[in-house]
């Protein structure tokens, strides 16, 4: 029947060690808790795209031969994800990040490369890998991966949703690709000021047909050419936060391809990426979540 999505950006190696507060500097401290997977926006979307929807996505991504691959190709196998690797022969190791969470504040703190070891172009997919696609996410990461799919996923009719975490070269010519742009708070186009009216009205000024700006815990603001407003976050006893906002995104786009208008998919996947902030890790949701919940 084909994959009902496809996933662009970035894949890294997580390494997550859980802690009561954070460390003095210079000091030891024992975790109370180690996660190790498969991480960064496009991966963690696609993965719960793949448990929300029951179908198996593609992630279009960077990963090579390299023996710290195959945990990632590991992890996302056993959640339904499809991998298509973009460096099949690159020997480099794969983006690897190291995470702090402190569960006392529910706060996490990610040293990453970000896929910056990456400096060769990336091959161009084929674009039978959008066949029986409803919906195409780029984070951004491979810029040339990001565009080429994302044009292509236009030419096709495809509805194309950015995760923008923050600005980055690139979006200047990937924006008016995008059909849709879901933002984190610190998001902004030079001259603009982060989560203001004047982001939305840019965004929309480009043609694109919906916009919203996460904040955290705080309401999701988005507008459309025909509408604008806020949709309520609910307020968890959070104690991770990591990769929540990749959870929504890819949250977004079930809810989406399901039918529900902007805001209503919009409100669906914060429900899901609340969720999510009540356990440690990007998985552990999954075993707690119920459909029910969701109106």
């Amino acid at each position: 029947m084909g994959s009902a999505a496809v996933f662009v950006g970035l894949s890294t190696l997580d390494i997550a060690y859980a802690v009561e507060r954070y460390p003095v500097e210079d000091t030891k401290i024992q975790a109370e808790d180690v996660l190790l997977g498969a991480g960064g926006p496009a991966t963690n979307a696609a993965v719960a795209y793949a448990f929300l929807s029951g179908r198996e996505p593609r992630l279009i991504t960077a990963l090579g031969q390299h023996a710290l691959a195959e945990p990632i190709r590991a992890d996302l196998r056993e959640h339904g994800v499809a991998v298509v690797d973009s460096t099949p022969v690159r020997t480099q190791r794969p983006p690897v990040s190291s995470i702090v969470v402190a569960t006392g504040a529910a706060t996490r703190t990610v040293v990453s490369m970000d896929g910056s070891e990456f400096r060769e172009p990336l091959a161009a997919p084929d674009g039978v890998l959008l066949d029986g696609a409803a919906t195409v996410l780029v984070d951004g990461h491979y810029p040339e991966l990001a565009c080429t799919v994302a044009a292509a996923a236009r030419e096709r009719g495809i509805a194309v949703v950015l995760d923008a975490g923050r600005w980055r070269d690139i979006h200047s010519e990937l924006l008016p690709l995008v059909d849709i742009a879901i933002c984190s708070a610190a998001f902004a186009p030079p001259g603009l000021e982060p989560g203001t009216d004047a982001v939305l009205d840019s965004l929309l000024s480009l043609g694109l047909r919906g916009a919203a700006i996460s904040r955290g815990g705080e309401s999701i603001r988005y507008a459309t050419p025909a509408d604008r407003g806020e949709v309520p976050v609910s307020t968890v006893a959070a104690i991770d936060t990591l990769g929540a906002g990749d959870i929504l995104h890819g949250a977004f786009c079930h809810f989406h391809a399901l039918g529900a208008d902007f805001p209503t998919a919009l409100r669906q996947a914060a429900e899901v990426a609340s969720l999510s902030c009540r356990f440690l890790g990007t998985r552990e949701w999954m075993r707690h979540w119920s459909f029910q919940s969701i109106r």
